[in-house]
């Protein structure tokens, strides 16, 4: 009975450390005795269940000799080395289930054996990195086993289209335009390019999810610092994207834009960019300077941040310099998407541009369609509009995915739907707040679950649920206006979304 005790106090404490709950459903049904088939290659294809980060595959080996395999999901605690695991392993003489707790190099569970009530201790030295794992298990004593394979898990959600990612930066130079933020009139305006894009299949490293200046910035000076999230704890956000991966080849895809909010970066929003990659578009995310809460260059400068005066009468010129100065980024990456000099370009389908954006990107991304006939419809995370769009309305096809409350409190939104001729959308998810449509609130529900994300800004709708909604939104919008697909898929979302008020015109 004490040896019990023992046992459960040991798996409850490595749960706290991990900073996980042991999810209901976290049940796989077990494979029949002697089909362990598994090869080394984690499938990243099958659908995840909703408690799960990721999964694993591999195979059980003693003495060198390959006796059968293993498979299951992963819930990541408040790093990728510490949370939960449930999946099912498969030899010739039996099977059954495992799941436990794994905390850095320590791994703790139980093995159920199918088929009976049979239960034994779990015990291994866990070795791992971004995408391997070994496993000695020391429990079940004399069998002297080793487990090792793939994983594939992250803070994000896994993107479900058919294509993989890839992802690469560039560093652009506009000659003829000034850099307004700076006092040195021969300073050109500069930006970086992120692209995400779809890749021919790639064994390589996933790209990292900032560096650590950007990081830096998230945990101490954007506009909710998030002090709190352990140090390094971005390395377990983990992108789907291989960087520098080749272009899937021989197929075109619609390039969207993609602008961030004021004091953001565009870093924060992989998870509403890599959803509408893996269904067959290019996004190209620009990096806005001084607009941004940091931007690093190449060569290693770092721009941090220019607020706006607190005179009132400053601050209103100060925001229009800056809507001049990203409303201009746009359109000069415009300008460079025919002529780039990169593989890449070959995939650009250019008949076939959108842009979207979150908070000022999204009004950027209204005036963009405005302004330019080569955007053919755009959308808007949570966006602010400005100038003409408010006077005149979209004069292309809009989609706003809104905040709680946002339409009611926000007089320039609702002129700009009134005085809309063009078709528009408005989706607005019940408890979803301005920084819902980021990827943080997906940080904080690993590093900081103990905090309510709604007296930090983040809404109380679960975030998946929110990024859920607004790529559903999105991806169906641009589906329709740049792929020519039904506009039912849009007009139907409410049927799967009870939580979200949807109008169009």
């Amino acid at each position: 009975m004490h040896m019990q005790r023992r046992g459960l106090y040991a798996i409850l404490l490595i749960g706290i450390l991990a900073g996980s709950v042991i999810p209901a459903g976290a049940v796989q049904t077990a494979p029949a005795p002697g089909e362990h088939t598994t090869s080394i290659g984690c499938n990243t294809t099958g659908d995840l269940p909703a408690w799960a980060d990721g999964m694993f595959n591999g195979t059980i080996s003693r003495a060198g000799e390959v006796t059968g395999d293993v498979t299951g999901y992963v819930k990541l605690g408040r790093t990728s080395q510490r949370g939960f695991f449930s999946g099912t392993w498969n030899t010739e003489t039996g099977q059954g289930r495992a799941r436990g707790f794994f905390y850095g190099m320590l791994l703790v569970g139980q093995i159920t054996i199918s088929g009976g009530s049979l239960s034994v201790p779990l015990l291994g030295i866990l070795q791992s990195d971004a995408s391997r794992f070994s496993v000695r298990l020391l429990s079940p004593p004399g069998r002297q086993l080793q487990v090792s394979g793939v994983r594939h898990a992250s803070f994000l959600p896994k993107p479900d289209g058919p294509y993989d990612i890839g992802t690469t930066t560039m560093h652009l130079v506009d000659r003829d335009r000034e850099e307004r933020f700076t006092d040195d009139p021969a300073d050109s305006r500069e930006i970086m390019l992120q692209f995400w894009y779809p890749a021919a299949n790639s064994n390589d490293d996933r790209a990292a999810y900032m560096d650590p200046e950007t990081f830096d910035w998230l945990k101490h000076e954007s506009p909710i610092p998030l002090f709190w999230i352990p140090d390094g704890g971005y390395t377990s956000a983990m992108p789907h994207a291989v960087r520098n991966a080749p272009p899937v080849p021989g197929e075109t895809f619609p390039v969207l834009l993609f602008s961030h909010g004021y004091d953001g970066v565009r870093e924060i929003y992989t998870s509403l960019v890599e959803e509408l990659v893996s269904h067959g578009y290019i996004v190209a995310a620009v990096q806005h300077p001084y607009v941004a809460g940091v931007t690093v260059f190449p060569d290693g400068r770092v721009v941090e941040h220019q607020p706006a005066p607190a005179d009132p009468g400053e601050a209103e010129a100060y925001f229009e310099m800056a809507f001049d100065s990203v409303t201009g980024d746009i359109d000069f990456v415009l300008d460079c998407l025919p002529g780039m000099d990169i593989p890449l370009q070959a995939s650009f389908d250019l008949d076939r541009v959108g842009i979207y954006g979150h908070s000022f990107g999204g009004g950027a991304s209204a005036a963009a369609c405005n302004r330019d006939d080569r955007v053919l419809a755009g959308a808007a995370l949570d966006g602010y509009f400005y100038s003409d769009v408010v006077e005149n309305g979209s004069k292309k096809p809009f989609l706003s995915l809104l905040a709680d409350g946002h339409f009611e409190r926000d007089a320039s939104l609702q002129q700009m739907w009134n005085r809309t001729q063009s078709d528009i959308y408005m989706a607005t998810a019940a408890g979803a707040a301005h920084y819902s449509y980021t990827d943080v609130g997906l940080l904080l529900t690993h590093v900081a679950p103990l905090i309510p994300r709604h007296a930090v800004g983040f809404g109380s709708i679960e975030p998946r649920r929110l990024i859920e909604i607004a790529n559903a939104y999105t991806l169906a919008f641009f589906d329709a206006y740049l792929k020519e697909q039904p506009l039912d898929a849009l007009l139907n979302l409410a049927g799967q979304y009870p939580e979200v008020t949807f109008d169009y015109k």
